[in-house]
């Protein structure tokens, strides 16, 4: 495992997507973004303090766009819970977020790169400004009261995820089963947006499937609904 550090850049993302030559788990990590993105180019407060860091793996498995965004969900979560004693409280918001109770501690952004995969992590550790999302938004530091290494988290979740990584797809139904069962969505009604509207047709999640799809069912129908991408919003 190699680090390369930076006080401020615009986004570990954006350094390694740029790069000619990317090594495998060689991870670039930033005191600071100017530019961090999440998912559908929201915006992710990078303030210092916070664990923010990307790496890259081979694209070699057929199923890895699929799921790589829940397994390093789960990586995160799992190693959160050795942080947090009210782990209960911690759970994962499909398709790229892990919650304590209603606020976010952690957003992810895979993004594939030619034979690669990008994998950037956002984990609020020390951090307590949120800007805009003051209301939305928890630091490891705001549940426990203590302040962490922040080195020390990035390098237990590159090591979770290396290790196991490589039993990806054998272990996968019990990552799901994990996923499923600690999921922020849980017996919550969500709202989804289509064309640039919400409707107003309420669903209720059911799993997240093998393939890494959310599935919905609306109160009265019969038949479930699947999406690989979806906006929604919980009421």
């Amino acid at each position: 495992m190699k680090f390369k550090f930076f006080d401020e850049i615009n986004s570990t993302n954006t350094y390694l997507r740029r790069q000619l030559r990317i090594e495998e788990f060689e991870v670039i990590v930033a005191k600071k973004q100017t530019d961090g993105r999440g998912k559908r180019d929201s915006v992710w407060i990078s303030n210092e303090g916070a664990a923010l860091f990307s790496f890259a793996v081979a694209d070699n498995n057929s199923e890895l766009d699929e799921k790589i965004t829940i397994f390093t969900g789960y990586i995160v979560y799992e190693v959160l819970k050795n942080y947090i004693k009210s782990n209960e409280k911690l759970t994962f918001k499909w398709p790229n977020d892990i919650y304590y109770e209603n606020k976010k501690i952690c957003g992810i952004l895979c993004e594939k790169v030619r034979e690669h995969i990008i994998v950037g992590i956002g984990i609020n550790i020390n951090n307590t400004d949120f800007g805009m999302f003051r209301e939305k938004a928890i630091s490891l530091v705001e549940i426990t009261g203590k302040i962490y290494s922040v080195q020390n988290i990035i390098e237990d979740v590159v090591s979770a995820f290396e290790n196991e990584f490589h039993s990806l797809n054998r272990k996968w139904e019990n990552i799901l089963t994990v996923v499923n069962e600690n999921n922020y969505l849980k017996d919550k009604k969500i709202v989804i947006k289509q064309n640039g509207k919400f409707l107003d047709k309420e669903y209720k999640f059911l799993r997240v499937d093998r393939r890494g799809n959310i599935s919905l069912i609306a109160k009265g129908d019969s038949d479930e609904l699947k999406f690989a991408s979806l906006e929604f919003k919980v009421i």
